[in-house]
């Protein structure tokens, strides 16, 4: 089993070159991989599978790690696991030969996952939106979760207490509320 670390791109060209049924296997091991703006997931590891089609190559990936995340109750960051598994066909858009192009309409199917001109597989966009997928909607650190921090939240008629600042503007519609 061949390693892979810190990359999620794969020259596949000697892969294209064997008959079909043929397997590459890899460990996958990725320390930080960004899935959107200040969103990342860490320490992914897992295991990368790929096999020899007709006409492409098929990428099995089986993944876990952590991503943090701020709980939807408690606006506190925690870090929550995910554990994923996913297959994607990958289509040859040149041929490994001859460096000519293949079936023109894989190049205008924007769904079709392809291998590169240089004959590079990269997982990375399809890793990505998987893990984004296995995420919870309403991100919740569990059983044990506090709730709101009501002491960091000023209500009205207690002007001693601090003001969260992201519960602000409901503090100041609650002050021209009362003030009507």
């Amino acid at each position: 089993m061949q390693h892979l670390c810190n990359d999620t791109a794969i020259n596949v060209a000697g892969l294209l070159k064997v008959q079909t049924g043929q397997v590459r296997e890899f460990e996958l091991a990725l320390d930080r991989f960004p899935l959107d703006v200040g969103l990342f997931a860490v320490d992914v590891a897992g295991e990368l599978r790929l096999t020899r089609l007709r006409d492409g190559i098929m990428a099995r990936v089986t993944v876990a790690g952590t991503v943090d995340l701020e709980c939807a109750r408690c606006l506190r960051v925690y870090q929550q696991p995910f554990d994923i598994a996913f297959s994607e066909e990958y289509r040859q858009t040149v041929d490994v030969y001859t460096g000519a192009g293949v079936e023109a309409e894989v190049a205008t199917d924007e769904d079709t996952a392809r291998i590169d001109d240089n004959h590079l597989l990269d997982i990375g966009e399809v890793l990505r939106q998987e893990i984004l997928v296995a995420l919870p909607m309403r991100p919740d650190c569990g059983e044990r979760c506090p709730g709101p921090d009501l002491a960091a939240i000023r209500w009205s008629g207690d002007d001693e207490a601090p003001v969260d600042g992201r519960l602000a503007a409901l503090a100041r519609l609650l002050e021209e509320r009362d003030g009507e």
